[in-house]
């Protein structure tokens, strides 16, 4: 898919009989499929397809979707292991100082001292807080996004600025 698309889930199965889809949301996915919004899915051969969203609902750690093209389970079923993806412009603006998961890959993490922590690659989901991964040659430092720790974000330099709490970093990075 193209860079002006985010990856927001997959369709993990069929809910019911009537053509809904549950999706494993990705970071994203909670503020994207209000009503009317165009999703896009792409099957594991490559093949795209659009489809509008008539509904959403939470449902666990799901979220359920119908689309005003898919009336049936047969239907559904095909969606199975797609990928999906929305625009960007259809992200609902965000509060100042909360970010899309996308906006922050490939931020440059430094310390508030200046020590050069490596490349936020990776975000894992916690029940509490996510925790960013941050990697630089071959070695990793699991970052908590707390308030606490997340001192700055900088989009436009692409940087993050952390405050390391006692024993979050290796000895030799503080």
């Amino acid at each position: 898919m193209d860079d002006s698309l985010i990856w927001v889930g997959r369709v993990v199965n069929t809910q019911g009989i009537k053509g809904r889809v549950r999706i494993s949301p990705s970071g994203e996915a909670a503020a994207t499929f209000s009503q009317g919004t165009m999703v896009y899915l792409e099957n594991r051969q490559g093949v795209k397809k659009s489809l509008t969203v008539h509904s959403s609902r939470p449902h666990r750690q799901f979220t359920i979707l119908s689309f005003r093209e898919v009336q049936r389970v047969e239907e559904a079923e095909e969606l199975v292991g797609c990928s999906v993806y929305v625009a960007k412009e259809s992200l609902k603006a965000l509060p100042p100082n909360e970010f899309y998961w996308y906006q922050l890959f490939g931020l440059q993490v430094k310390t508030e001292s200046g020590t050069f922590l490596g490349t936020l690659e990776e975000i894992m989901p916690t029940g509490s807080n996510d925790v960013f991964v941050v990697r630089r040659d071959g070695k990793e430092v699991l970052i908590p996004a707390t308030d606490e720790v997340v001192v700055k974000v900088d989009l436009p330099a692409r940087t993050m600025v952390i405050h390391p709490l006692e024993g979050l970093l290796p000895e030799d990075d503080l």
